[in-house]
């Protein structure tokens, strides 16, 4: 996912889909409040569970919409 793509998200509740530590998927519902860069991390979504790699997302849909950013 994009800086540019998640920007969009900003503000909403998404579904998303990522890849933790160990390759496997999680899938989690967030309300997305930032998109950042942190040190060590890189471009990370600030959600209400964290702060979720951008290089990890595997797909970011609008909760209850289905648009979809992979």
């Amino acid at each position: 996912m994009l800086i540019s793509d998640a920007k969009g998200f900003v503000g909403q509740t998404v579904e998303i889909v990522y890849r933790d530590r160990t390759g496997a998927q999680i899938v989690d519902t967030a309300e997305v409040f930032d998109v950042n860069f942190v040190p060590l991390y890189g471009p990370c979504l600030i959600t209400d569970i964290g702060e979720i790699r951008l290089d990890r997302v595997v797909t970011c849909a609008l909760f209850g919409n289905r648009r979809q950013v992979a």
